[in-house]
């Protein structure tokens, strides 16, 4: 009978080992091609558009439309879209320096929703000369709404229900911004 020495366990026991780690190595799954997680963020143009809501903000049916619109147009066009409330008493003394807040902000275009901030556009579109102001306003819109100057930075979209502000803020953002 023949005696195997401590050498001959040990290098059986490496081989064993080795057989071991290449047959893993052999079964052990290709890479796979990692799936691509879609980029979320979206570079904007430096431009931008403004909605000004009554106190309600989105809650208001005409607001959320027009919001709705922004955001058709934004990506589209990759304008910056951002809407502002404006808080308070509901009359367009009120709504004037949430409006002048937008303008001077950087808005390059102002979408006014609501009888106050419309009438407040009218009242101080003026003053903001390179802002091109959007005004909503229902079919039965308050007269004072509709006087704007001929030829100014002002232009009335009337819309005969709320879910028609969606197309007609959209269109007109994306005429606003071509180029």
């Amino acid at each position: 009978m023949r005696r195997y020495g401590r050498g001959t366990v040990w290098g059986g026991v490496v081989v064993l080992v080795a057989i071991v780690v290449a047959g893993v190595v052999a079964l052990w799954p290709e890479d796979e091609e990692k799936p691509t997680i879609p980029v979320r963020a979206r570079e904007y143009r430096p431009t931008q558009a403004c909605l000004l809501t009554p106190a309600s903000g989105l809650a208001d049916a005409q607001s959320a439309q027009a919001w709705a619109g922004l955001q058709d147009a934004s990506a589209r066009t990759h304008v910056q879209v951002r809407y502002l409330a404006a808080a308070g008493e509901d009359t367009p003394g009120n709504a004037g320096p949430y409006l002048a807040s937008l303008a001077v902000s950087g808005c390059q275009t102002v979408v006014v929703a609501g009888d106050t901030g419309v009438q407040a556009a009218v009242q101080e579109a003026h003053s903001f000369p390179k802002v091109q102001f959007l005004l909503l306003q229902g079919s039965q819109g308050s007269p004072q709404a509709t006087s704007a100057p001929a030829g100014s930075n002002t232009k009335t979209l009337t819309v005969t229900n709320p879910t028609e502000a969606r197309a007609q803020v959209a269109s007109e953002l994306e005429q606003l911004t071509k180029g």
